[in-house]
């Protein structure tokens, strides 16, 4: 490689390898998901070592706010969301189960 280039909003990269010129589009794998009028959505925050998730209702647009660490995954059905998170022991992962406002109603 001989030369790279990002795009000023940083979703684009230009890569000079010998003599050719590669293109790429970069987007990140956001974590995401819709059920029961509630959109929940993950990100980090830069001065925290976890990932804030958000409850928000669309209909009546009130936002909860939740903290978890380690979170890999957000999936949803029916009336509520499941997170999960990787645990700090090798191979142990942890399942919760949401409701629409982010309150745990279960975990495993």
């Amino acid at each position: 490689m001989n030369d790279m280039s990002w795009e000023g909003t940083g979703l684009r990269m230009c890569l000079a390898v010998d003599s050719a010129i590669l293109f790429a589009n970069v987007q990140p794998n956001y974590l995401w998901t819709f059920f029961n009028n509630t959109l929940v959505f993950a990100y980090s925050k830069p001065d925290r070592h976890d990932q804030c998730i958000v409850f928000w209702d669309v209909q009546i647009e009130e936002k909860f706010v939740k903290y978890v660490k380690n979170l890999s995954l957000i999936k949803s059905a029916a009336e509520y969301c499941v997170l999960v998170t990787k645990s700090d022991e090798p191979d142990l992962w942890i399942l919760v189960l949401c409701n629409s406002i982010g309150s745990p109603v279960d975990n495993r």
